[in-house]
């Protein structure tokens, strides 16, 4: 992945949570939860992508006849709609500019004009895209996770200040 956590989170976690006010704490969670947001972004397309290549790979391993790739993306995508874990509210915010460059890897595997002839792809191409594609959610998926930790490490110190006193118009401002 050309893009890592700490290429976007120039300043130095704190080592010490307790220590940061709360505006400096708020801002620290604002800024990791902005880099998962462009994970998670950037992971989405990626693993639709993945299933459009495994649809394909699946339809060729069964026999059954070329389909429009167009036509084949809702019952291709509609498959793996949902993941492990609790749904997550809607956002609707802007990724951030350097999710396309992460998504701008799949174009190094597999570019538009390959997967507008995806029926006319060689097998071996195909499951070797579909591979390296899995590889990349994989990265993905852990860097997520990652910052996952951190956000939740953040919304410890938040929930114990909660309980420690601290007023609510404090904790939300």
């Amino acid at each position: 992945m050309r893009i890592q956590p700490e290429d976007l989170i120039v300043e130095h976690e704190p080592d010490d949570l307790a220590a940061l006010d709360m505006a400096a704490l708020r801002g620290w969670r604002e800024r990791l939860q902005s880099v998962e947001y462009g994970y998670s972004y950037a992971r989405r397309v990626v693993q639709g992508r993945l299933d459009t290549l495994m649809g394909e790979l699946e339809r060729r391993r069964s026999g059954a006849a070329d389909a429009d790739l167009v036509e084949s993306m809702p019952s291709t995508l509609g498959t793996h709609i949902s993941g492990p874990g609790l749904p997550r509210p809607t956002r609707d915010l802007e990724p951030p500019e350097w999710a396309d460059e992460l998504v701008g890897e799949l174009d190094d595997i597999m570019g538009p004009a390959d997967l507008a002839r995806l029926h006319e792809v060689d097998l071996e191409d195909l499951a070797d895209a579909a591979e390296r594609t899995s590889a990349l959610e994989q990265e993905l998926s852990t860097a997520r996770s990652a910052m996952h930790k951190r956000i939740d490490r953040v919304q410890a110190e938040l929930i114990s200040r909660y309980r420690n006193g601290a007023g609510v118009d404090d904790l939300l401002g």
